[in-house]
């Protein structure tokens, strides 16, 4: 793709954080994960009682995490609102999701979103899955309104989590988006394609999205394809990295997601942690981590690999 890498050397063990594109938000380049995928259909660490999931959230955040990612969908916003009792808020970045596509639904589940968390702003708030640039333009009045509130100084930075080729594409012309959450591992597992399933397709229309939201969770779940079967094309995988390149020339922040695809990766875990976090156009990494083991193992593999990425053409 015509870079090579190279790295900044900070101290072996020590976590190092980074500013999401031309933002000041600052996050380590390890973030946790509060939305793993569970067959139930809900969020695996949903199911986990409040403290339990707050208690793993301090853990990571004594570890040198002070990124947590969450979202309206995974219903861990009591959980992070619990383990922020544990913290000053100025300490630690929250990131969260909003689902919806107009002003009004947007300024509703924003503010719900903030009652439950218990804060009076959100680091990173995103539009959560889009899927392509049509998707993106649909939900132009949640970008707009999020773009308001951060004029407000209720969001500190605007975002966008891509589950579509042509969504991402669509972040390098559209104004506002200070950073993007990308789908990206080193199988092509469960990332960004440029030819939607039937699952995909039908998830891109936001009324659609908005009346399967209502369904229960385990068939919604039953209705999801299974990760192993969302492999990609190498081309596609090129054209993902490639773009999120672009972007992050940009000065856009790029944060990378489904690293472990799901767990499909599970067995080769360590490779595909260093495959993302030694990407140059990739700031922070989020992976969804249940135990402290994980939490041990996957800081131990994202501070061995040293510092600050750089560029050369």
């Amino acid at each position: 793709m015509g870079f090579e890498l190279k790295f900044q050397k900070t101290p072996e063990g020590s976590m190092e954080r980074v500013k999401l594109g031309s933002t000041d938000v600052e996050v380590s380049r390890l973030g946790m994960g509060t939305g793993t995928a569970h067959p139930s259909g809900h969020c695996a660490q949903a199911l986990m009682s409040t403290k339990e999931l707050a208690g793993l959230l301090l853990y990571a955040f004594d570890r040198g995490i002070n990124f947590w990612d969450t979202a309206v969908q995974y219903r861990t916003h009591p959980h992070v609102r619990e383990a922020l009792r544990g913290v000053r808020r100025t300490d630690v970045v929250i990131s969260t999701k909003l689902t919806t596509s107009g002003p009004k639904d947007t300024l509703r589940e924003f503010n719900s979103a903030l009652r439950e968390l218990g804060i009076d702003y959100v680091d990173v708030c995103l539009l959560h899955a889009v899927r392509t640039e049509r998707e993106l333009r649909a939900r132009s009045g949640a970008l707009d309104t999020l773009l308001r509130l951060k004029d407000e100084g209720k969001v500190r930075a605007v975002g966008m989590s891509s589950h579509g080729l042509g969504a991402l594409k669509a972040v390098t012309t559209t104004p506002g988006i200070d950073a993007v959450w990308v789908r990206i591992n080193l199988a092509g597992i469960n990332m960004d394609a440029a030819k939607l399933g039937i699952y995909d397709r039908v998830a891109a229309v936001p009324w659609v999205k908005k009346t399967a939201a209502l369904l229960p969770k385990r068939l919604q779940a039953a209705l999801r394809p299974s990760p192993e079967a969302l492999l990609v094309s190498e081309d596609d995988c090129r054209e993902v990295e490639e773009t999120a390149a672009k972007i992050h020339a940009l000065s856009k922040g790029v944060v990378g997601m489904k690293v472990i695809a799901e767990g499909q990766l599970r067995t080769e875990a360590k490779r595909a942690v260093e495959y993302v976090r030694d990407l140059s156009f990739v700031d922070s990494l989020v992976i969804g981590m249940l135990n402290r083991r994980e939490i041990e193992e996957n800081c131990r593999i994202v501070t061995a690999g040293g510092g600050t990425p750089c560029v050369t053409e």
